[in-house]
């Protein structure tokens, strides 16, 4: 039984010393007696910080995406208007885009100012007056005009097959009389025009196409940076829409 005793007490004083007293404590405490972080807590906060920043990463990372789906649901809503407006009024009604090139034009209003205006016919002549007030796309998203050149960021190549632009748009100078303070001296827009009863006019083939895509301002002209991030919508004869979230899809 001593002998048994003495091994035992061998042994514990063995682990001790390979793991001293402190070192089994859970907190860590100074040497005022403060209490500190244990292991777990430590872990628990770095867990959080990641999170944290993933989750930050990852909205900062989508903020492009969140801009163009804007940027759609703006063009349903003026088409939905126009349309509205050439029933109600039963007259024709326009979607016009600013597209007055810089530097005669407005770089901000450039591809990204858009209003709807009715038909108002006065004698043998047509006028455009504005409803509503202007939208402007959300900043850094531009409509695609129907050709891109010298609009690409350096390396940037625009797909050809399908091509992600906008396509069978009218274009007209400056509503007349300008009404709409915003088109006031602009030289050239594109527009969708509507009937009465809603339809496209004139009906086209392929369907009318609004695109939108992100760029950056390079000597006060868009330069569009990204072929495969291009949305818009797609009008057809009747004048219903389907968005389009594919650039492939245009």
């Amino acid at each position: 039984m001593i002998e048994r005793r003495i091994v035992v007490f061998r042994f514990s004083i063995s682990i001790s010393r390979l793991w001293p007293h402190d070192r089994c404590r859970g907190p860590v405490r100074g040497s005022h007696g403060e209490g500190g972080f244990t292991m777990i807590e430590l872990m628990i906060v770095i867990g959080l910080i990641i999170v944290l920043v993933a989750g930050l990463s990852l909205s900062l990372g989508d903020t492009a995406g969140n801009s163009l789906s804007s940027a759609q649901n703006q063009l349903a809503s003026l088409v939905g208007s126009a349309r509205a407006q050439a029933a109600v009024n039963q007259t024709e009604a326009r979607v016009y885009i600013y597209a007055t090139r810089p530097p005669s034009g407005d770089s901000e209003k450039y591809l990204r100012l858009l209003q709807v205006f009715v038909a108002n016919p006065e004698g043998q002549t047509t006028t455009w007056q504005a409803v509503g007030s202007p939208i402007y796309l959300p900043r850094g998203v531009y409509v695609v005009p129907t050709a891109t050149a010298g609009l690409l960021s350096t390396g940037v190549t625009w797909p050809s097959n399908p091509q992600p632009v906008s396509k069978t748009l009218g274009t007209a100078g400056s509503p007349s009389p300008v009404t709409g303070a915003a088109f006031f001296g602009s030289t050239q827009n594109f527009y969708v025009e509507f009937e009465s009863d809603g339809s496209i006019k004139p009906a086209s083939s392929p369907y009318t196409q609004i695109a939108v895509a992100t760029a950056t301002l390079s000597n006060s002209l868009p330069a569009f940076n990204n072929a495969g991030a291009v949305r818009g919508v797609i009008i057809r004869p009747n004048g219903a829409i389907s968005f389009v979230n594919d650039a492939s899809s245009f």
